[in-house]
């Protein structure tokens, strides 16, 4: 009898830190599930620390491999398919050099509104610890479907500022200690853009 009293005090001890454990276990395994591929058309993926910032608010850290400041987006053109917007930015590189061949944009959204933006197709080169600006903006597209919902939000709640998440995939040659290698490099934004839109 005391055996059993003893046997049921353990499982009363030990089986909340085992539903703890199952719960950390599934939740690792639904990140781990969400990696990406060994490689993307032919670069391999090489995951690292970049820090994006906006270029008004410049960062000064000095973790990771690089820093990217993101401009204000400017209105480039309003038709009745939609509003395309111009992004620029500066790339600094803080542990290597070398060449970005394109960049490409997935499941971009402007607070919570899905966006176009298109391939990045103009080669760049970069040098250790040296600035460089994108050579032309890239280019944002919201579609005019879209643009009823947002112009509904603008209306109910204009904001000053935007929220702007996605992934941007970073393709190219990168040499280090003299060595060169062909990475895809994915950047997660999360990051906070004045309003372009006029008032």
């Amino acid at each position: 009898m005391r055996a059993d009293i003893q046997n049921l005090s353990l499982i009363n001890r030990f089986l909340p830190r085992l539903f703890n454990l199952l719960f950390l276990l599934a939740a690792s395994a639904t990140l781990f599930g969400q990696d990406l591929p060994d490689k993307i058309q032919g670069y391999k993926v090489h995951r690292t620390i970049v820090v994006v910032d906006s270029e008004k608010n410049p960062t000064k850290s000095k973790q990771g491999e690089a820093i990217v400041n993101i401009s204000d987006p400017e209105v480039v053109d309003v038709s009745l398919s939609g509003v395309t917007l111009s992004v620029s930015a500066a790339v600094t590189a803080l542990n290597q050099s070398g060449k970005v061949d394109f960049l490409t944009f997935n499941d971009f959204r402007v607070n919570g509104i899905p966006v176009e933006i298109e391939k990045y197709d103009i080669p760049f080169s970069f040098s250790k610890k040296e600035s460089v600006n994108l050579p032309k903006p890239a280019s944002l597209f919201l579609p005019g479907h879209r643009l009823l919902n947002a112009a509904w939000n603008e209306i109910t709640d204009t904001k000053k500022n935007w929220t702007v998440t996605g992934r941007i995939f970073v393709f190219g040659k990168f040499r280090k200690m003299g060595f060169s290698f062909k990475r895809v490099v994915p950047i997660d934004i999360n990051l906070t853009i004045k309003n372009p839109l006029p008032k």
